[in-house]
């Protein structure tokens, strides 16, 4: 309890407010001999420790004052769940701390979503003293180091038994998301942390869950139409665009039956001989706009196809275990076909950056992507 702001004060108070016993100096009590004094009081409610000293310094000071909570920066602010599938088990992200100043209480937490439509569940489990751990079926778990188990992030106002103090003043937090067992979802919330009265909300939570695994392009990677290129965010279901026709083995231009933008994390990047006389025209502003290719940057189970009609990739096993396709392993020197003529494969590069992709599905289900034919592998 704060001392008085105004009028009487005597030794004895000062003395009972900072704890301590038996006879004592104005001295000892205002330059920190007796207790250290607590510089989470203003300046104006605190001895400043300098003769002369006078009892009006501790005018207002309390011994048990706390300081300013406030957050720091999350190791992870970034939360992404991709390439799930529904009806797949539980995934438990890397661990993501933030070291707080002056923290006391319980840990609360709310999800606002921005976009999308929530069908999987996402749960939180947090310690104060370390990794609380994976999740487990059922969304058991999370309980190492005093954690709070597994909860729901939607307006929790204390996550388990948690709470935070000047000894324990980091949140160690581990999110675990399951998808609903047949609906896909591209959700993104914003996550909003309370300790204290004090909030925080840069922290964002990704899911994404597809019916169709990893079967994408990246989405630099430009889609041929009849006299140029497009990027895939100037189409539409209903442009126009160029395919191959197995059955009378001619290109000819289609029409776009849908579209999907999943983000992925897999991706192969294919280079081909000849690749600097590859040129990518588009539209942008009113003008042309040429490139020079980069190569076909895919997902590795996405097939291509030879110049003699099979499709190759470089992970057959998923195209046959996911989408029943029959792909061999893409290898250096394979005959591609492009729109012009065939190219052969050099070489393949792996990308571990996340990348926005996509991929079309026309009538023909393949289309030309950056002039190599691919296949679309999504249905109606």
């Amino acid at each position: 309890m704060a001392l008085t702001s105004s009028g009487e004060i005597n030794m004895s108070e000062i003395r009972t407010e900072l704890g301590a016993s038996g006879q004592i100096t104005l001295k000892e009590a205002s330059d920190g001999t007796v207790a250290t004094i607590n510089t989470n009081n203003d300046a104006d409610d605190r001895p400043d420790g300098n003769a002369p000293h006078a009892m009006s310094e501790f005018y207002s000071y309390d011994h048990d004052a706390a300081g300013a909570t406030s957050f720091g920066t999350w190791s992870d602010e970034t939360i992404r769940f991709i390439g799930l599938e529904p009806g797949d088990g539980i995934s438990t992200h890397a661990l993501s701390t933030n070291d707080m100043t002056d923290p006391t209480g319980t840990v609360g937490i709310d999800s606002n979503t921005t976009s999308g439509t929530v069908r999987g569940s996402c749960l939180v489990a947090i310690s104060s003293t370390g990794d609380p751990g994976t999740a487990s079926s059922g969304f058991g778990g999370g309980t190492s180091n005093s954690g709070s188990g597994y909860e729901t992030i939607v307006n929790n106002s204390a996550i388990g038994s948690v709470s935070m103090s000047s000894s324990n003043d980091t949140i160690n937090a581990r999110f675990a998301f399951q998808p609903h067992s047949v609906h896909t979802e591209t959700v993104n919330r914003t996550i909003t942390w309370t300790v204290n009265s004090v909030t925080n909300a840069d922290m964002t939570v990704f899911t994404n869950v597809t019916s169709f695994g990893g079967f994408c392009v990246a989405e630099w990677v430009p889609v041929n139409c009849k006299d140029y290129y497009k990027h895939i965010s100037e189409l539409k279901v209903g442009d126009m665009i160029m395919s191959y026709n197995f059955e009378t083995n001619s290109v000819e231009e289609v029409e776009i039956l849908k579209i999907e933008k999943p983000k992925h994390n897999d991706l192969v990047i294919y280079r081909f001989e000849d690749m600097e006389d590859i040129i990518y025209t588009h539209i942008e502003d009113g003008k042309k706009i040429s490139t020079y290719s980069k190569g076909l940057a895919i997902t590795k189970d996405h097939p291509i196809y030879k110049a003699d009609g099979n499709m190759v990739c470089v992970d057959p096993v998923k195209a046959k275990e996911l989408y029943d396709l029959d792909a061999e392993e893409i290898k250096k020197g394979d005959e591609i076909r492009f729109m012009d003529k065939t190219r052969k494969v050099e070489k393949y590069l792996l990308s571990p950056d996340e990348t926005e992709t996509y991929t079309i599905l026309t009538k023909n289900n393949n289309f030309y992507a950056g002039g190599v034919l691919v296949h679309s592998e999504i249905t109606e």
